[in-house]
């Protein structure tokens, strides 16, 4: 009795293991390796102009500020934009000094950054080139936006 369990047992648990070892082929695929941010690759001057807050729900950087001017700004982003990955790694997997980190480099340099606005499905991928930024240059909740097409309220003197 005691071999025909052992010889049950043995021949279903090997079974029972790869079944869970292969992913369902409906599943996807894995994301590609966090690639650390190292304080050599970023150490030089240049920024991209944003001051981020932090969402304590989910922990991902939001753009507070713009500074007026600076390459986040030129590159169209706004006040309220939410940063999902900076080049290949995702802001969830990386701490506040990481993502601070991440965005600081050589002048001349460039970081890819991938920004969901206003909670609309599809994501905005824009590679920005980071600068050397005075330390006066103001900052802006909204950059400068054309009024052209938007609804504006007519001027009505007043009459008296």
């Amino acid at each position: 009795m005691k071999l025909l369990l052992t010889a049950c047992l043995t021949g279903l648990l090997p079974a029972v293991v790869l079944a869970q070892a292969t992913p369902p082929p409906d599943a996807p695929a894995k994301l590609p390796p966090f690639q650390p941010v190292l304080l050599k690759d970023h150490q030089g001057l240049g920024r991209i102009g944003v001051r981020l807050v932090y969402d304590k729900l989910t922990g991902l950087p939001h753009i507070a500020e713009l500074v007026r001017g600076g390459p986040a700004a030129d590159f169209g982003f706004r006040a309220g934009d939410v940063i999902i990955r900076i080049d290949k790694n995702y802001t969830a997997s990386l701490t506040q000094d990481e993502v601070s980190l991440a965005l600081h480099g050589e002048p001349g340099t460039g970081v890819e950054l991938t920004i969901q606005r206003d909670d609309d499905p599809h994501y905005i991928i824009r590679a920005v080139s980071r600068r050397i930024l005075r330390a006066d240059q103001e900052n802006i909740a909204q950059p400068p936006r054309s009024e052209v097409g938007e609804a504006t309220i007519p001027y009505l003197p007043d009459q008296q």
